[in-house]
């Protein structure tokens, strides 16, 4: 665990931060004394106290299915609180990852949009303009690799485990690209509390995998074992709650995970197999309601890869929203735009969107770590790096 906070050795902060930091933090008049190795090593006791004093809701329920020939993805999102950013990502950005060790480093290659609560590149979900989807669900005793053997590995470089979303929004177009990605780069926790998740993701051909991390290694259920005879995706390859998918293939027990796992099975083969009748976003509502778990199911998404649009509702505003990719510009020399998801307006937001900025990424780390992170220095300094990152990214044709 001390690995999981050591980020804070590996990006160093700059003066500014400190003189922050010691405004804000008794503790913190020290800080230019403290060596890497004891940051990493005063993180961990807070990494581990936080670790047992935060116990997240199981939550979030996403399904792929097709209606009416329409492929479309259903996520409800789960949480303790809703408060978030819809921002853009642009193509041809020098990105470096928060990680703890051997940060990844790339340029992206597409525009998304994601769904951020944690800061600028750290979401929760997301599409891009080729029609990937990732999403990230909890998922209680996920383990990651080792970082010691990351570490010893020349071929492995880390991001943390939530921009592991934007990482792959950022460089893959389909699944199978995805899945080749983790013989190079692999998930790193920052936030514990936080990044006990797997992952779901589909792309524009109705390709899906399901990405897991169990006993620290990579475990994928992608591939013909998963399919039909026609390539499509079997039904239960197609559904993923907050049990592992190997436990969610046993015995319907009462357990929420299960319960909405096995219920969305049933939901996509009505879809995929029997046919239904209304509208494809009316019956994705229609399924998300099924698997909603009352004041926790925070906001939905419903994709629709091949049109590149995503429909949103949240508890604060439950009239339907959309975003057309199409519509967005991703140049690299623009800067990013962002609404918030909470924004009382109904039909295409695009318009709406406003040029993201550090009071608005402020707000939700804030939000995030005042509500969900217990207090103290090292969480402190994490949320500090969060705050600055954004400022950190250049496009390619500019950077130094």
């Amino acid at each position: 665990m001390a690995f999981t906070f050591a980020l804070v050795a590996a990006h160093s902060l700059p003066e500014s931060t400190l003189m922050r930091l010691r405004r804000n933090s008794h503790s913190a008049r020290r800080i230019h004394s403290v060596s890497g190795l004891g940051l990493a090593l005063l993180a961990a006791m807070v990494g581990a106290f936080t670790i047992n004093t935060i116990r997240p809701a199981t939550a979030c329920t996403v399904m792929r299915m097709t209606i009416q020939g329409q492929l479309v993805i259903a996520r409800n999102h789960d949480w303790p609180f809703g408060e978030a950013l819809v921002i853009t990502n642009h193509r041809g950005i020098e990105k470096t990852s928060l990680a703890p060790i051997k940060p990844a480093t790339w340029v992206s290659r597409y525009g998304s949009v994601s769904f951020c609560q944690f800061g600028r590149e750290i979401p929760f979900a997301g599409m891009n303009e080729r029609g990937l989807t990732v999403d990230l669900l909890r998922l209680p005793g996920a383990t990651f690799p080792d970082p010691v053997a990351v570490e010893a590995d020349p071929n492995l470089t880390a991001v943390n485990a939530i921009q592991w979303v934007q990482y792959q929004l950022d460089t893959a177009e389909t699944v199978a690209e995805v899945v080749d990605s983790l013989s190079t780069v692999v998930p790193i926790p920052m936030l514990p509390m936080v990044e006990t998740v797997h992952y779901f993701v589909t792309d524009s051909t109705g390709d899906v995998a399901v990405v897991e991390f169990i006993n620290g290694r990579a475990v994928v259920r992608h591939g013909d074992q998963y399919r039909l005879d026609d390539g499509k995706p079997k039904t239960r390859a197609c559904v993923l709650a907050n049990s592992s998918w190997e436990d969610s293939q046993t015995e319907l027990l009462n357990n929420s995970s299960r319960m909405r796992y096995d219920r969305g099975v049933r939901l996509v083969e009505m879809a995929n197999e029997i046919g239904v009748e209304i509208a494809p976003i009316d019956y994705a509502t229609r399924c998300l309601r099924m698997v909603a778990q009352g004041p926790l199911t925070q906001w939905n998404l419903i994709y629709q890869p091949e049109e590149r649009r995503i429909h949103f509702r949240t508890q604060n505003s439950p009239q339907r929203r959309w975003i057309d990719l199409d519509d967005l510009s991703f140049d690299p020399e623009q800067i990013p735009q962002a609404i918030d998801i909470d924004r009382n307006i109904d039909g295409n937001v695009a318009s709406h969107m406003k040029a993201v900025t550090d009071a608005d990424n402020e707000r939700i780390v804030n939000h995030a770590f005042d509500h969900f992170v217990p207090a103290g220095l090292p969480s402190l300094m994490i949320k500090q790096l969060l705050l600055d990152y954004p400022n950190k990214l250049r496009s390619a044709q500019t950077a130094p």
